[in-house]
């Protein structure tokens, strides 16, 4: 029997770096599967590499046009795409439907047709209003969580100071206990309800109970560790950076891979603390060339 090939998550800084440093995807993806590895691309991705359109100016273009054109050499020698992470909560509950420990974590080949159509535009410089509005739905959905949180704790005096108390030392404790708690569940049950608004309250907070029981649903509990420590790193550091959310959704995102992959330093600080010990993590420091780095992973 062969094994399931390792799946190792790239951030968006790794993907910036291996177009910067011109790494051809045939020879890195033919060395990695070699070893049976595989990288794999999060949709998330396409919101902050399209950033690069914002920037009124031709050089801002071609970068942006460059950015897409390399990742497009990627998706055509079909690079697995997970899943966003509300798709991936949905499947952990048709898994618990089923009763089957599989998560389908990826997408389908009839939506690699939808995906390469999109890095087509992309590629050509098609940033149309759609993908603006886009950029600007999700960006105004970080900012108002973050300031609801500000705004929350300055209000309660009494939940901020509880929040301080918890030492850095013991945050992985208290990340398990809040997530054992009633307010486990509670907290599941919103984002159910996003997902599926037709569902009732009772019936979202069964499912956000039977979640949290259940080992392959690794979506779920990441989720409510993420929102648990948000509202923590608000209280404890009197501020939350505004690139947070984003970098807490992409370490979600890779909650049904091996290896989740990272160019950024700090998000060592609290990457093990929201994904379970089935996904390892990896900081590249840049000391050696990306896809030798890459490929010494595994």
């Amino acid at each position: 029997m062969v094994d399931r090939p390792v799946d190792i998550y790239l951030d968006t800084n790794l993907w910036n770096a291996l177009s910067e440093h011109a790494v051809d995807p045939q020879t890195l993806m033919a060395s990695l599967a070699a070893r049976n590895v595989n990288l794999v691309l999060g949709l998330h991705i396409f919101y902050e590499l399209a950033k690069t359109f914002r920037t009124p100016t031709r050089e801002a273009l071609e970068r942006g046009r460059h950015l897409f054109s390399y990742l497009k050499e990627f998706i055509d020698a079909g690079i697995p795409c997970v899943k966003e992470n509300d798709e991936l909560l949905a499947a952990e509950m048709r898994s618990l439907q089923s009763r089957t420990p599989t998560i389908d974590a990826f997408y389908h080949a009839e939506d690699h047709v939808l995906l390469r159509q999109r890095v087509d535009k992309l590629a050509n410089g098609g940033f149309d209003e759609r993908a603006a509005k886009f950029i600007e739905d999700q960006s105004a959905f970080a900012l108002n969580i973050r300031l609801t949180q500000i705004r929350r704790l300055e209000s309660r005096a009494d939940a901020k100071q509880y929040l301080k108390n918890v030492s850095p030392a013991r945050l992985d404790q208290w990340l398990q206990a809040e997530a054992s708690s009633p307010a486990g569940p509670a907290s599941l049950k919103d984002h159910i309800l996003r997902r599926f608004p037709e569902a009732t309250e009772t019936e979202a907070m069964e499912y956000a109970s039977a979640l949290l029981a259940s080992p392959p649903s690794r979506m779920a509990r990441g989720m409510v560790r993420a929102g648990s420590y948000y509202m923590w790193r608000c209280a404890y550091r009197d501020s939350v950076p505004k690139d947070l959310f984003d970098d807490i959704y992409h370490v979600l995102n890779s909650v049904h891979c091996d290896v989740y992959a990272t160019g950024e330093k700090r998000q060592a600080e609290y990457a093990r603390l929201l994904l379970t010990a089935s996904t390892s993590v990896a900081i590249y420091a840049g000391q050696t060339p990306i896809d030798q780095w890459l490929q010494g992973l595994v």
